[in-house]
């Protein structure tokens, strides 16, 4: 129907609808669009605008702190407002458009992860992850791994019996930081159908409640106009750190169990850059593998992505993990250990490379990982701002180092290479590198004493409140989230759509 400015409504106007969806980021409007031209009468209340600007991106700012064991306390209190966008699009807005599903692993419960497990597997959730990459209009990734004798898609000649395999990506056009006129329309159009209205700067601040039935929102513009929000139901996709701030500025909705807010998880490299004194994060090659498999023709830095599988993973008692390798300038050669490891690698064929690469480690569950209130702190609608203490606990570290080791044997089995890993655990919070992934902070479980929402995303104290969004993650992986998110709200979309057949 429309886009239309909340700031232009009259004063205590009722919004009405079929289904809310609170935020209109990349979940909310997936969702949106999987429901365009249907019965439902859907509204989309976003509290940013078309384009990003600094009064509405305040209202994210914060507090935070990372920790972790054998490194000093990391002050992180510009990540809130860095790391997400208040805007029509959220993130997506500044998204690389980097796509890849979750592992099959990481859906699996294994034993020496607490609190690890989904209430899906992948093969369940494979027909969504299709269904979200022809969204995106990128390539579908098959379940199954690519064999190894698929050269093409082989990198490394890694022997499968170590558990290391490539992870390719593909690339989305669909991002503000790509093709800006491409996801505009992807952003806006879907608003044209006759059921779908998008409400700009409407800012919820209370989600009302009685007994287990949602009944209303209260929405704020910051020109001073406050309106009211009405459903039959309503889904929460404002993020996974904005999710919190608003079921625990809501009465502590949700947080019967204390579980709101925690086992926040983030994705995180580790690399470090070598000069001519020091060793840095490289790997040498025995022969020209090629580094472009995953980026051709799309102006991106060529690069290749091997992961471990759950055959690895069990080995050595780690968390998902990649290795990402691209062609990087290097340092003299002479002065560098792993050059001369290179040098030997390639000897007699001249073929050998030596790689730049970054690692990524599955960042565990932890209860003490949380987002929570800082009352002390409000923002311009008066709103408590977040307080994110983002913990790891001594198993991620030592597993991101078991992990390095791994690989590094299997490179040395193989005759591919080797590799230099030369970051001390202590400095290892220090060097490390935050995406804007926010994951697990309400997290899915079918016991509503260990998770906040249910299988189907329904917030278990609810009836009519659903969430949506990298929230809802039990564990992290290691993949960018995006496509995992698009494909549980094409599974909450079909949810939705069966519940008003009954």
């Amino acid at each position: 129907m429309a886009i239309i400015d909340a700031r232009t409504l009259p004063d205590a106007s009722q919004i009405q609808a079929d289904l809310l969806i609170i935020g209109g980021g990349l979940a909310g409007i997936a969702l949106a669009k999987e429901l365009a031209g249907g019965p439902l009468k859907v509204v989309i209340l976003e509290s940013g605008g078309l384009e990003i600007d600094m009064e509405n991106q305040a209202l994210y700012a914060g507090s935070g702190v990372q920790t972790a064991p054998g490194n000093p306390d990391r002050p992180f209190d510009d990540y809130p407002i860095q790391s997400r966008v208040r805007a029509l699009g959220g993130s997506g807005m500044v998204w690389g458009g980097k796509c890849a599903p979750l592992d099959p692993a990481d859906f699996a419960e294994r034993a020496w992860i607490p609190h690890s497990g989904w209430p899906v597997t992948r093969a369940q959730m494979q027909p969504y992850y299709d269904r979200a990459c022809d969204l995106l209009e990128i390539p579908r990734f098959p379940l199954e791994r690519p064999a190894s004798t698929q050269a093409n898609l082989q990198p490394l000649a890694l022997d499968p019996a170590d558990g290391f395999f490539p992870a390719p990506r593909e690339f989305s056009k669909f991002t503000g930081g790509r093709d800006k006129a491409a996801f505009d329309a992807f952003r806006t159009r879907f608003a044209n159908a006759p059921n779908i209205t998008v409400y700009l700067y409407a800012n919820v601040l209370k989600i009302r409640r009685e007994a287990d039935q949602i009944i209303g929102l209260d929405v704020a513009c910051l020109n001073g106009k406050r309106h009211t929000a009405k459903a039959a139901r309503y889904v929460l996709a404002t993020g996974g750190i904005e999710n919190v701030r608003l079921l625990l500025a809501s009465g502590n909705l949700g947080n019967g169990n204390d579980l709101v807010g925690r086992f926040f998880q983030g994705h995180v490299t580790c690399s470090n850059d070598g000069d001519a004194g020091n060793e840095g994060t490289a790997i040498a090659i025995s022969r020209a593998a090629p580094m472009e498999l995953y980026a051709p023709g799309k102006g991106l830095m060529s690069h290749c992505v091997i992961g471990s599988g759950l055959k690895a993973q069990t080995r050595m008692r780690t968390g998902n993990f990649t290795a990402t390798l691209f062609r990087a300038d290097v340092p003299d050669p002479d002065s560098k250990t792993i050059a001369k490891a290179n040098a030997r690698e390639g000897e007699g064929e001249g073929e050998g490379q030596l790689l730049g690469y970054f690692a990524m480690t599955e960042h565990f569950p932890n209860p003490d990982s949380r987002v929570t209130l800082d009352p002390e702190h409000k923002d311009a609608l008066g709103m408590p701002r977040v307080r994110l203490t983002w913990t790891y606990g001594p198993e991620d570290h030592a597993g991101l180092e078991r992990s390095v080791t791994g690989l590094a044997d299997a490179l040395g089995a193989s005759g591919e290479g080797r590799m230099c890993w030369a970051i001390p655990r202590g400095k290892l919070l220090a060097i490390s590198s935050a995406s804007r992934h926010h994951m697990g902070t309400t997290r899915m479980h079918s016991d509503p004493g260990k998770g906040v929402v249910d299988a189907d995303l329904r917030l278990h104290e609810t009836k009519n409140l659903y969430v949506a969004g990298s929230s809802v993650f039990p564990t992290s992986g290691i993949a960018n989230p995006t496509l995992t998110i698009l494909a549980l709200c094409m599974r909450l979309a079909d949810h939705l759509k069966s519940e008003t057949i009954r």
